[in-house]
């Protein structure tokens, strides 16, 4: 039987992390998901049943975990069947040779508590009763049903039962992100006013914000080691729009010039140059930018390269710091911890390719806000975000 564990080798797209349920007649009323009643794209059961395949394929019979494990890869492959179709019979030939022993009373009773506690805390995630007894109830579930994979100590440890600011003008205070390797980086902003004047990162100084009569004046961005890597200097027009900003990179005496003209259709003309700290006259690419909603929302190269950005109608995640469409514009090439404004960025595709380059898929706070993220790469999953206020 645990030979049909290469028959999800060939599932390589990585969408969402939990597991949905059917009604599948072998498992009714034996396991329980975390996402009762909703349906499943067949990019998102895809990557349900690359996970679940990975875990059993690497599980023994013996193994505490394998009740729980095996049923959960049987209600996988019914998702796949589900959402994608199974042309060739060949998903519900595993299916049907798999011999899953019942989960235990206890674990089914742990898996529908956590069920309950997760519905009521998203809810209301501010409510900080509600997310200890989701903590408590992903606890016992771990006791009663094992967590083989980590995904439910996972949740655990993301989870911060803390009254968030209800406050329409919030700040973001905390980036967690979550590597897909579990490697986990902490981003901390402090602010003057609503000014973004630094970001540390695991505690240690990543970037610094210079100001001159309001408007950002200069970036700083650091190595792990401290040291300065490179800068960025900004110049404005009379109305205080950014017109040019040029990044030098300490590292082998480096200069890239990027000249921006505001066109009457509303559009951006940047022309970038590239040579040393002294001079840049090299032209070396030249695009069209459209902005809006102090984000943006379409880039295209004279070269041929389209770059369109797609947003919720949610509150950005830093729609309410300072000087926020020069940051964005900025970000466009170099600035690496601000990308949105008004609302969130859900989707870059490039050259109109079916899968987008970048993909964010998120949960809001009562205030809209966005609590947490999955960011995918090219359809694989990069990185989950947790984001804090103040």
């Amino acid at each position: 039987m645990k030979s049909l564990k290469i028959a999800s080798i060939f599932i390589l797209s990585m969408f969402l992390f939990t597991i949905t349920s059917c009604d599948d007649e072998p498992l009714e009323g034996e396991f329980l998901t975390e996402d009762v009643g909703s349906e499943l794209s067949c990019v998102q059961a895809t990557q349900n049943l690359a996970n679940a395949s990975a875990t059993y394929g690497t599980t023994s019979a013996s193994d505490a975990n394998y009740a729980v494990i095996c049923n959960a890869y049987a209600v996988a492959l019914q998702d796949m069947i589900n959402a994608c179709g199974d042309d060739t019979g060949g998903i519900q030939t595993i299916l049907d040779a798999l011999d899953c022993p019942a989960i235990s009373e206890d674990c089914v009773t742990a898996q529908s508590a956590t069920v309950i506690a997760e519905t009521a805390y998203n809810a209301d995630p501010t409510d900080t009763n509600l997310c200890l007894a989701y903590k408590t109830a992903l606890e016992n579930e771990i006791t009663q049903c094992g967590d083989a994979d980590g995904s439910l100590q996972d949740i655990l440890d993301g989870l911060i039962c803390e009254n968030t600011n209800p406050s329409s003008d919030l700040l973001l205070k905390q980036m967690i992100w979550t590597e897909s390797d579990g490697t986990v980086y902490t981003d901390e902003f402090f602010y003057d006013g609503n000014k973004l004047t630094s970001v540390t990162e695991n505690g240690e100084l990543a970037v610094d914000y210079v100001y001159e009569n309001d408007l950002l004046a200069r970036i700083n961005n650091y190595g792990f080691d401290g040291t300065l890597e490179d800068y960025v200097e900004t110049e404005y027009n009379a109305s205080n729009q950014l017109i040019a900003y040029t990044v030098y990179i300490t590292n082998g005496n480096e200069g890239l010039r990027f000249e921006l003209a505001y066109n009457t259709d509303g559009t951006i003309t940047e022309k970038e140059y590239s040579g040393d700290f002294v001079s840049q006259t090299s032209l070396i690419s030249e695009e069209i930018i459209t902005i809006g909603n102090n984000q943006v929302l379409e880039e295209n190269n004279v070269d041929g390269y389209e770059g369109v950005y797609t947003y919720d109608d949610k509150n950005g995640i830093y729609k309410n710091i300072s000087n926020l469409q020069t940051l964005n514009l900025i970000n466009v090439d170099f600035s690496r911890y601000v990308d949105g404004g008004q609302n969130n960025l859900l989707s870059l595709v490039e050259d109109g390719n079916a899968v987008p380059f970048e993909e964010y898929v998120y949960t809001y706070n009562s205030s809209n806000y966005p609590e947490t993220s999955m960011d995918y790469v090219e359809g694989v999953l990069d990185s989950n975000r947790q984001y804090i206020y103040e």
